[in-house]
């Protein structure tokens, strides 16, 4: 894994900007594909499973710990 990858399974966050910003949420997995804030590039991300229910994918960048 990259230093794009600080989270790991089961890790509560919350997303911080975009599209979910203020929701969390538990890291489900590390993905490297498109997230639902940029559909047309591929960046190093996370599948999060939202409190609300839907899991999401989101960029590294956009996720901070639950607990900060």
């Amino acid at each position: 894994m990259g230093h794009y990858y600080r989270f790991k399974r089961g890790d509560p966050v919350t997303i911080t900007w975009g599209r979910y910003t203020g929701v969390t949420g538990l890291v489900d997995s590390a993905v490297f594909q498109r997230t639902v804030d940029h559909p047309d590039e591929f960046a190093p991300g996370y599948h999060v499973i939202l409190d609300t229910g839907p899991v999401v994918t989101v960029r590294w960048d956009q996720l901070r710990s639950f607990s900060q």
